[in-house]
């Protein structure tokens, strides 16, 4: 009797497990489109709505009732009226405010940038997928989080928190040796003359001495490194370097 109550567990875990690989196969057998072009998180993020919404439409070049979904909301969505009545109080300079990473921003301003990052990564991942299964299914999802994405920057121009004519930060491109004897990170190259050690964190389970003040030059050392360190730029949210020390 044992044996077969234990039998018959086994073979009801292994049904439960295999009906999420069968909607998997289902999904795959939807006609692959051509494009598959590959887009990091941080090209989404800087991008603006109209080139948002021109890479979501060359994705969904194959699929035209996809297309004409995605159009048509997008098209409800700029067709949208305004309410003034919506405009956050503490905005008395529309674009002015503080922008993200900024010390002194708002309550509200935080979860704004929150929601946002967190439905760019949406974005991404959707996006991902798609490049892997080429599925109808994942191309919906995609300009699903694509339209979501794009109401909240609506919401971001309406509150001042996103400057449509404002070109985004751009994360620097920084270059460390690597010191595994001595434990030290030397800067050897900077992709610009005007970056701040200010705007650089050291963030993860490692950790260095004091990070070198004002500007990021050849030459700096940053010292007395251990474990996992990983250093990010504020401004964007990017990391700029992740090493690893004894």
């Amino acid at each position: 009797m044992k044996g077969k109550i234990i039998v018959g567990s086994i073979l009801a875990v292994l049904l439960i497990a295999l009906v999420p690989a069968t909607n998997a196969i289902e999904y795959q057998t939807v006609k692959p489109v051509s494009s598959t072009t590959l887009i990091s998180y941080q090209q989404i993020k800087n991008m603006n709505s109209e080139e948002l919404v021109a890479y979501i439409q060359s994705l969904a070049s194959d699929h035209p009732e996809v297309m004409e979904q995605f159009l048509t909301a997008v098209h409800d969505l700029e067709n949208t009226p305004v309410n003034p009545d919506q405009q956050h109080s503490a905005v008395t300079d529309k674009n002015q405010g503080p922008r993200q990473g900024d010390d002194n921003q708002t309550v509200l301003e935080k979860i704004f940038w929150k929601i946002y990052n967190y439905r760019v990564f949406r974005l991404v991942i959707s996006l991902l997928l798609f490049i892997k299964f080429q599925s109808k299914f994942t191309l919906l999802r995609t300009t699903t989080w694509g339209i979501r994405l794009l109401r909240w920057v609506k919401i971001g121009i309406l509150l001042g928190y996103i400057d449509p004519s404002q070109q985004q930060t751009q994360t620097p491109d920084i270059g460390f040796l690597q010191d595994n004897t001595n434990n030290t990170l030397t800067v050897i190259s900077t992709s610009a003359p005007d970056i701040l050690w200010s705007d650089i964190s050291e963030v993860g389970d490692g950790s260095c001495d004091p990070l070198p003040a004002g500007n990021v030059t050849a030459g700096d050392v940053i010292t007395n490194c251990t474990g996992v360190v990983v250093l990010l730029y504020l401004p964007t949210y990017e990391v700029i370097g992740a090493f690893e020390f004894d």
